[in-house]
């Protein structure tokens, strides 16, 4: 366990921010890669919504009744489509988006006994999908790579100093490895050499077997919004029927790579037709706690008890500021819902 914490933190923050080309003489050490037997406990973890302001721990508190022992911390930095400029940190972000408020967080969760992975994540004006972002010319995507490697540095030296068990290294950007595989390969091995954690990368259910550099990373990050129904209210059994082919898929490619497959996102939303297209945010559906409750014990009865799967984060937990200005009775978040109490006895389980 590190004793250097806050000083250490903003003092390499300045660093950081005065650009990205630090030597790595100075750098601790690499971090051994792990197979699939190497993740003993399941991850029972939620992710959390960054606060607007800072807070006590009184979300914690709660997830801890709900047996959670993982904790996803989400830094969001922000791209305005036709600017290839990543930017972060800013007066307009919200406390807990900021190195300040990731930093507290990870020692509030500390304090009660859970893990924690920091999962930078990038959002581009009107709500475009982020997999689908590219740029026209090499200036652009070097402007694009810098800012990029610059954002996840800062993020990286935070979540090491505070002692992070994970770092994710990027969420769902399938076009930007996809013409840039090189710099991703670079970019994970700097990861590597300033965090001593372990590392992944959260791609999307239709695109994780793309993503080139699995062999580089500790576990397959999947993001499970996969199609599983087309009824208004799923049976529990219907549901589980509609995990099967993507069940084999990924057992077989968590086999053939050696390595667990960690949900970086699962979740429903509690509305009519919740598992025909989970990844939809903004669909207008009648409020159906039936549906996201039978969708989580789907889920949770299919992968659960495998071996193969490390556990993973719901989407999403706010605290209780930031969730009176949000409606949460049509929102992926199972807060005061049917939903928490699937979660709490799955994740009770030992």
């Amino acid at each position: 366990m590190k004793t250097f914490h806050r000083t250490v933190v903003f003092s390499t923050l300045l660093l950081c921010s005065c650009g990205a080309n630090s030597s790595d003489s100075d750098l601790k050490y690499v971090f051994s890669h792990n197979s699939t037997s190497d993740i003993k406990s399941k991850i029972n973890g939620a992710s959390i919504v960054a606060p607007s302001h800072p807070v006590d721990d009184a979300a914690f508190r709660q997830l801890a009744s709900l047996h959670v022992n993982f904790i996803c911390l989400l830094p969001f930095a922000y791209v305005k489509e036709g600017n290839p400029e990543v930017r972060y940190n800013k007066f307009f972000q919200w406390w807990g988006e900021k190195p300040e408020g990731i930093a507290e967080c990870i020692r509030m969760a500390k304090l009660h006994n859970m893990s924690v992975i920091v999962k930078p994540q990038l959002w581009i004006s009107d709500g475009l999908y982020t997999g689908d972002l590219k740029f026209a010319n090499d200036e652009e995507w070097q402007v694009f790579e810098q800012t990029y490697y610059t954002y996840l540095l800062t993020m990286l030296t935070v979540a090491d100093s505070m002692d992070a068990d994970w770092f994710c290294v990027g969420t769902e950007l399938g076009q930007f490895v996809k013409n840039r595989s090189s710099f991703w390969s670079s970019l994970i091995d700097s990861a590597r050499k300033h965090f001593r954690g372990r590392l992944t990368y959260a791609e999307n259910w239709d695109n994780y077997e793309s993503f080139p550099h699995w062999n580089k990373l500790d576990a397959i990050g999947i993001n499970a919004y996969f199609p599983l129904s087309d009824s208004l209210t799923p049976s529990v059994a219907e549901l589980e029927n509609g995990w099967q082919p993507h069940f084999s898929k990924m057992k077989s490619f968590s086999e053939t790579l050696n390595k667990s497959v960690m949900f970086t996102e699962y979740g429903y939303r509690s509305i009519d037709y919740a598992a025909r297209t989970p990844w939809e945010s903004y669909s207008d559906e009648k409020v159906n706690m039936i549906a996201q409750k039978n969708a989580y014990e789907a889920f949770f009865h299919t992968f659960w008890k495998e071996p193969w799967v490390a556990g993973g984060f719901f989407w999403k937990w706010f605290d209780a500021n930031t969730h009176s200005s949000v409606p949460l009775e049509k929102d992926y978040s199972p807060q005061e819902k049917p939903a928490a109490e699937v979660i709490k006895k799955w994740y009770e389980i030992k």
